[in-house]
């Protein structure tokens, strides 16, 4: 989820770069925090995001 993914130039039919997550995750982290997932298929997602002081 966190790796980052780049589309290749045939994709003109679907959004955004693939690099959100990562780069949340990145900025996140250069601030001394965490982010933990949890997923259930079907049933959706939890993202946790803690800063400690």
């Amino acid at each position: 989820m966190f790796e980052r993914y780049y589309r290749s130039t045939n994709t003109d039919d679907a959004r955004g770069s693939g690099l959100g997550m990562s780069i949340s995750r990145d900025i996140i982290e250069a601030h001394g925090g965490m982010v933990e997932v949890d997923s259930v298929p079907g049933h959706g997602t939890v993202i946790r995001i803690q800063f400690t002081p």
